[in-house]
């Protein structure tokens, strides 16, 4: 998705704050010819609920895999969607006052600042906390796999029913 400039400037915006940053560069972007300053380590991919279990806020372009996975980690999202579904999944984010939501084209004082609010800011990590706990209740009971079966059972002795 061209997603170059947008890295830089995610890169540049953690290297103006006091955090450790970890940036994925996915397929597309080798990240041996990444410039980012000494506080963000550039890996081309990153098992993320293993990352998740260290993050305190999430930078994502807000597709599906890595909010929800962020999420479910009750850990707070900026998201800078690019398209698709992108720009769905951060509106739901901020409904849900799990982050924030900000242009992909956004400066990188202007992304450094949003992180900023999502670290000093209680009520985005609640409404992740939220969240995750929702998604972790979902998870518990699979509701989608309970409905089809009530269905497939109603049915079934709707069938025994006419044969008879």
């Amino acid at each position: 998705m061209d997603q170059t400039a947008l890295l830089g400037r995610v890169a540049a915006a953690l290297g103006r704050l006091d955090v450790r940053g970890l940036l994925t560069t996915g397929p597309s972007i080798d990240p041996r010819g990444f410039a980012a300053p000494a506080n963000v380590r550039v890996v081309r991919s990153a098992p993320h609920t293993e990352v998740m279990r260290h993050a305190a806020a999430v930078i994502t372009h807000a597709g599906h895999g890595t909010a929800i996975k962020a999420l479910g980690a009750g850990v707070p999202v900026l998201a800078l969607p690019l398209g698709r579904d992108q720009p769905d999944v951060a509106a739901r984010v901020v409904a849900a006052g799990a982050g924030l939501r900000l242009p992909a084209r956004s400066s990188a004082r202007r992304i450094a600042n949003a992180v900023s609010r999502l670290l000093a800011e209680p009520a985005y990590r609640e409404g992740a906390g939220r969240l995750a706990r929702a998604i972790a209740a979902e998870r518990a009971t699979d509701v989608a796999v309970d409905e089809l079966e009530a269905l497939a059972a109603s049915r079934s002795s709707r069938a025994l029913a006419v044969h008879r």
